[in-house]
């Protein structure tokens, strides 16, 4: 059912699609699944192109750009400048009937991304492509211009609120690597421990490497395994799991408080520390700490610089990987076992303000997506004049 004052319209009826052709002194822009259209140089992988600005598609500020290989998935977003694109993309000029920013939130509901891939064509979801024409063609139903732009002021402010939660999380991580480095190397010593001497021992003195196997084709047990892609970078965070009764090749079992270290391209710096027992990829290192090393030490250890360098005195030039006879020799300046405990204990709370911050944000997520949810459906109508601070108040109290 339409809500009322709604009209059922084409999205060819909203949006023509450019063709203008780039020039040159304009960045060049990529579209993402999580953050839409973003400078391509923002980005980690970076894709060399041989293409001239010419060879681009022209984005002006307001349009909108979409990848019609990821359509299905929900890849496109507004534009915020003048840029480039590629002309693998199609940009999207939106007409006087539509908001561009209301357009860019509607583009990301579940239903109209549903109907973006009904819509798209090919033989698997890898081979899907949401042509134009394909695109123009699709039924939608929205509001009032004058309703639209009040949706998209608020889902903006929304994301304002997730844009400062994020920077809270990147500056208290950036304070945590700080004081690991800090701490670790002794050139900040917790002031009732100045007086005390460290050692100077290498790695295989203080942790050892599991050569624990568990092999999947001999074994009826179904266990909780890690593999590289469940670990962030630098965070120290599992993103997901999977189970061993799905995998053909011999894992690394681990246990709780033993260290995962990821020795393919080391230079990720991806670590964990688990609290239950399971397996993992053996391209993961387990690590356990020897008698000599308090628990949770080894866990900051492997987040230093130094265990970096050495981790990164790695074989093959495609895929590196870490070489353990060169960690294991590594030497590093220990503190005694108390010292070791109160070290861990402050980075502990340090972790603590990080994960705090990552909750806040994730709340804020989630009102926000079921905000979405009831905006883009009409199944909760705001007023144009209506104050938006009141109405994100009143959705993030229920």
């Amino acid at each position: 059912m339409v809500p009322e004052g709604w009209r059922e319209v084409k999205l060819g009826d909203l949006f023509a699609s450019s063709k203008e052709k780039g020039k040159s002194g304009l960045p060049i822009m990529s579209v993402t699944l999580k953050d839409g259209l973003v400078p391509r140089d923002s980005l980690e992988r970076k894709t060399d192109t041989n293409l001239s600005p010419k060879d681009h598609l022209r984005l002006r500020k307001g349009y909108i750009a979409y990848n019609m290989m990821r359509m299905w998935q929900g890849a496109s977003g507004v534009s915020q400048e003048d840029g480039l694109v590629s002309p693998a993309y199609v940009v999207l000029v939106p007409k006087r009937e539509i908001d561009p920013t209301f357009a860019s939130y509607f583009f990301k509901a579940a239903r109209t991304v549903y109907l973006f891939w009904a819509y798209s064509y090919g033989l698997t979801n890898d081979r899907l492509r949401l042509y134009y024409p394909d695109f123009a063609a699709i039924p939608v139903a929205i509001p009032p211009f004058d309703e639209q732009r009040k949706i998209g002021e608020i889902l903006a402010t929304w994301d304002k609120a997730l844009g400062a939660s994020d920077k809270l999380i990147q500056n208290s991580r950036r304070q945590q690597e700080a004081l690991v480095h800090r701490l670790l190397s002794g050139s900040l010593r917790l002031p009732a421990y100045r007086s005390r001497d460290w050692t100077s021992l290498p790695l295989s003195s203080i942790a050892e490497l599991s050569s624990e196997r568990f092999d999947p084709q001999t074994s009826s047990a179904s266990k909780r395994c890690i593999e590289l892609e469940h670990i962030e970078s630098r965070t120290g965070a599992r993103t997901g799991e999977c189970d061993s009764a799905d995998q053909d090749s011999k894992k690394a079992v681990f246990r709780p408080g033993d260290v995962l270290f990821g020795k393919l391209r080391p230079y990720l710096r991806k670590y964990y520390q688990p609290n239950f027992e399971g397996v993992c990829s053996t391209e993961i290192w387990v690590l356990k700490s020897k008698c000599s090393l308090q628990p949770g030490y080894l866990y900051y250890l492997v987040q230093t610089d130094t265990f970096s360098r050495a981790a990164n005195v790695s074989s093959g030039s495609k895929m590196p990987r870490a070489d353990w006879s060169v960690v294991r020799d590594t030497r590093f300046k220990i503190p005694d076992a108390d010292e070791q405990r109160a070290i861990v204990s402050t980075l502990g709370a340090a972790d603590a303000l990080v994960h705090q911050h990552q909750q806040q944000r994730r709340l804020l997520l989630r009102q926000k997506n079921a905000l979405m949810q009831q905006l883009l459906t009409g199944k909760r109508r705001v007023k144009v004049d209506g104050d938006v601070d009141r109405i994100v108040s009143e959705a993030a109290h229920g």
